[in-house]
């Protein structure tokens, strides 16, 4: 071979050598790429939170009252919050994010000194922030802002839930979202009489929510398909009509209840029921039980938005008002309506925080999106047949005979022992 090709060859032989050597040296001191943000882990049509909206809690509870809080009433133990929020001598540190912990840590420090802040700022009020009653004055709930939801939809809407029912073929189906719009009309003129203003979430059998499960069918098939499952077409079609009945419904009742009405406490009302099968049969349980927001499970926890409602309900103390006003209401409603407790939740979703046998702590969407106190009634077994044949008997004026006893429609009962309740919480504290 001449000698010019051949050291023409070795020249871009080592030309070639070089350049791969370069890159090789700047691939292994380059950066490793970043990796992609992961979908926060949210509930159903949650948002991920502005942690930011916790600054205002800064400094405004000790240590140990924000553990009492977290242990007691909103976890069954720390195990349910491990690694989620980091309790320390003079802070909490909570991931912002469950599954990116690029996303990092907020911090809220405890409160140290009778220098610092006291409550925080908070929409409703405390008994303590409202004026006193004048002397002799027979509206115990004079200037109080009251709201009441009525649980479910009712009407058509019954189709997109498992909250109705019919035994027999000579009775009208029982829906439990008509219902409670009964007894919240009538809490409605019962509680203005006695001066407080009130505010329904709904005054008809209509959503409040502005979307249908068509519009919810590819965010429930995004939902499913973040948990890992497949997206047939029953289970999609299941899973975005709960979006729509319960999830997108909820979270518009909630927008009106903390951006409109903003109330001292709410009324979430329900009837309740022992399970049944493709056919409603009667039951002879028939028993009542309040909640109040808490025993948040570990997935709960875990989820972003889930545990900044918790948090932020913690944060504003609400369980103190919850419990006592949902005491007041138990006593009452004993009385009215003569109901056993509720014998107590066996799969860990409930827990007892007090003596009273009729109040568990639970959370639900139902009870967690409000940023006031809740009180949250389940009396009545509609699935009873003395129950079903109250139901039947619609809201007759005066008494009647049911199972060997004389009793009120059911509907004035239910809202009695509300407004009794009340009753007795407010002039005790006023």
């Amino acid at each position: 071979m001449d000698s010019k090709y051949l050291s023409a060859g070795l020249c871009l032989l080592s030309t070639i050598a070089l350049t791969c050597l370069t890159c090789l040296a700047q691939d292994e001191t380059a950066a490793p790429a970043a990796p992609s943000r992961p979908h926060p882990d949210i509930s159903r049509l949650g948002k991920f939170p502005d942690w930011s909206r916790l600054d205002a809690f800064q400094r405004t509870m000790t240590r140990t009252e924000f553990v009492y809080l977290l242990d007691h009433c909103y976890t069954n133990s720390p195990s349910k919050y491990e690694g989620l929020i980091d309790i320390h001598e003079d802070r909490a540190e909570i991931v912002r994010q469950s599954n990116y912990s690029a996303a990092g840590k907020y911090t809220l420090y405890f409160k140290s000194s009778p220098e610092d802040p006291g409550d925080a700022d908070t929409y409703w009020r405390d008994t303590y922030q409202m004026d006193d009653l004048p002397e002799g004055s027979a509206k115990v709930l004079d200037g109080i802002r009251i709201a009441v939801d009525p649980g479910h939809i009712g009407g058509e809407w019954v189709r997109w839930d498992d909250r109705h029912f019919k035994i027999g073929s000579h009775s009208t189906e029982v829906r439990e979202g008509e219902l409670t719009l009964k007894v919240a009309k009538i809490l409605e003129r019962d509680l203005t009489t006695l001066g407080a203003e009130v505010f329904l979430t709904r005054s008809k059998n209509e959503p409040v929510t502005t979307d249908r499960a068509d519009d919810m069918v590819e965010a429930a098939r995004a939902h499913i398909l973040r948990k890992k499952k497949i997206p047939s077409k029953n289970y999609l079609a299941y899973t975005a009509g709960r979006f729509f009945a319960l999830s997108s419904e909820m979270r518009a009742r909630a927008e009106l209840v903390n951006n409109e009405f903003q109330p001292d406490l709410l009324i979430c009302l329900h009837f309740n029921a022992t399970p049944w099968g493709r056919t409603a049969y009667f039951n002879s349980a028939n028993h009542m039980h309040l909640l109040v927001n808490g025993c948040y499970t570990n997935g709960e926890v875990k989820e972003d938005d889930v545990r900044f409602d918790m948090l932020y309900r913690l944060l504003q103390r609400m369980y103190y008002p919850e419990l006592e006003m949902s005491e007041a209401v138990a006593q009452a409603m004993r009385t009215e309506t003569s109901l056993p407790a509720f014998k107590g939740y066996t799969n860990g979703s409930g827990k007892r925080v007090c003596d009273d046998p009729y109040i568990y702590a639970r959370n639900l969407l139902g009870n967690r999106l409000f940023m006031c106190p809740v009180v949250f009634l389940e009396p009545y077994c509609m699935n009873n047949r003395t129950v079903y044949y109250r139901i039947q008997a619609g809201e007759y004026e005066g008494m009647k005979e049911f199972g060997g006893r004389m009793r009120k429609n059911i509907f004035q009962e239910y809202a009695d022992g509300i407004t009794n309740g009340l009753v007795d919480y407010f002039e005790a504290r006023r």
